[in-house]
């Protein structure tokens, strides 16, 4: 199959919305304007090319982290399957649509930083007493502390790995 694959930089216009799809999968929509910029020779300076507006659509995992963590106005790198809609509007004239199936969004950190936090599993999630709010032992274990995470320790400085 031959799809046109792309990556685009853009703002987010609008919070993105949630649209439960007839098989109950989730479909996350939002809109990213994209401004490209050239050096015009003219005025010896920058210049803005026509802001397109392009339909990002993102399923499943991708769908519910966006809802989690983009908001409108933040800068996004987007890659995934362009393709386009077409439809008759109210006033009976052809619309057309830049849409995008995404396949992994990310904040652009040119313009700011950013903390990756990796959702839960349910098996990960400690057994939590409802009354009184105290982490409850696991199933296998006697000792409460063994029902926390790895990241609730301080790690020695000697056991990290280097990032690279």
């Amino acid at each position: 199959m031959r799809d046109i694959q792309t990556t685009l930089m853009g703002n987010v216009t609008a919070d993105p919305s949630e649209h439960k799809q007839g098989d109950g999968t989730t479909t996350v929509k939002l809109r990213i304007a994209v401004t490209g910029r050239y050096y015009n020779t003219a005025v010896q300076d920058f210049t803005d090319r026509k802001t397109e507006f392009i339909t990002i659509f993102a399923r499943r995992a991708l769908g519910q982290n966006v809802m989690r963590s983009v908001r409108r106005g933040q800068p996004l790198v987007v890659t995934g399957r362009l393709s386009t809609s077409e439809w008759q509007g109210e006033d009976g004239a052809a619309r057309y649509s830049l849409n995008l199936q995404a396949e992994a969004i990310g904040h652009d950190l040119t313009y700011g930083t950013s903390v990756f936090t990796k959702p839960l599993r349910a098996q990960d999630v400690p057994n939590v007493d409802r009354d009184s709010g105290e982490i409850l032992a696991s199933a296998g274990s006697a000792d409460p502390e063994d029902a926390l995470t790895d990241t609730d320790e301080e790690e020695d400085e000697d056991s990290l790995a280097p990032a690279f």
